[in-house]
């Protein structure tokens, strides 16, 4: 007679036979599902091929939300711009470390004679693709947030004139864009957006999007209200304007103290070796030759 263990072990395989094949059936259903919709879409690249990256190199979950956000603020607005960056970074690394086994062979006689220096360099090259990322994002960043004073006391100057929130986007996007180099070209999209047809919600919202700094939402909104809801516009660009004013500020500050901490680290590893070979070198040499004279 079969013992329980035995049966206990037929409902357990049973029971994994039925996950599977919902599993197998939820992921031909999920396949079908993308099938109709890249159907529907239109492609993101030309010729109507998609670009994907394998999914085992592809970037998932907070490090895909980390990296589309500060492709996004550093200017890269293409759809497949997370795509290439990730394949960009594999790649670089895996030529890193090919250059380093190439090193290890010309210097060691092996290819991998250093496993070590070939792991450290291949991590230091993927790290480092995120932190150039991450500077060209701040960089941006620093001046898009610096140009935005200039740019709200221009459209003052044009709203009190007369002159409506409408024509005062096209008047930038057509004439201002040797003054205002960073939000130019983004406003010349945002009127590309409504000289197809498009919402003026839904291109402000787009706009926000693509100057991706903290306040760009808060005056997307505000532009709305204006249009929608007949708010005052102007006491409310100077608020914005003193907000930012004071954020450059603030990043003026910062970098000032940036900069005194990295002179004291200079300090400290340049400076302070000297003062103690000079302060403490004749005392070391006076012992020693207290030491040799007793010896003798």
């Amino acid at each position: 007679m079969p013992s329980p263990l035995f049966f206990l072990c037929i409902v357990v395989m049973l029971a994994g036979l039925v996950f599977a094949a919902k599993g197998v059936r939820l992921s031909l259903a999920d396949r079908r599902l993308e099938a109709r919709l890249s159907a529907i879409a239109p492609s993101a690249t030309p010729g109507g091929e998609r670009f994907a990256l394998p999914g085992f190199i592809a970037a998932r979950g907070r490090d895909r939300s980390e990296l589309e956000s500060r492709l996004q603020l550093a200017g890269f607005r293409d759809p497949r711009a997370l795509q290439l960056f990730v394949g960009l970074r594999i790649a670089a690394t895996a030529g890193s470390a090919l250059l380093v086994m190439l090193l290890c062979r010309v210097a060691w006689g092996g290819w991998l004679a250093r496993p070590l220096l070939i792991v450290i360099g291949a991590g230091l090259v993927y790290v480092g693709m995120k932190q150039a990322l991450y500077m060209l994002a701040s960089a941006r960043s620093r001046r898009v947030t610096a140009e935005f004073p200039f740019l709200i006391d221009l459209m003052l100057m044009m709203l009190e004139s007369g002159v409506s929130l409408d024509q005062c986007f096209r008047s930038i996007a057509r004439d201002e864009q040797v003054a205002v180099p960073e939000h130019g070209p983004l406003i010349g999209l945002l009127i590309a957006d409504l000289d197809r047809g498009m919402r003026y919600e839904l291109a402000l919202d787009r706009w926000a999007a693509r100057v991706a700094i903290s306040g760009g939402k808060e005056l997307a909104a505000l532009f709305r209200q204006a249009m929608f809801q007949g708010v005052e516009l102007a006491p409310a660009l100077r608020e914005f304007a003193r907000e930012f004013t004071q954020r450059r500020v603030a990043r003026a500050r910062e970098a000032m103290g940036g900069i005194t901490v990295r002179m004291v680290v200079l300090m400290i590893l340049f400076f302070m070796p000297a003062l103690f070979i000079v302060l403490g070198g004749p005392p070391v040499i006076a012992i020693f030759d207290t030491l040799r004279g007793a010896g003798r």
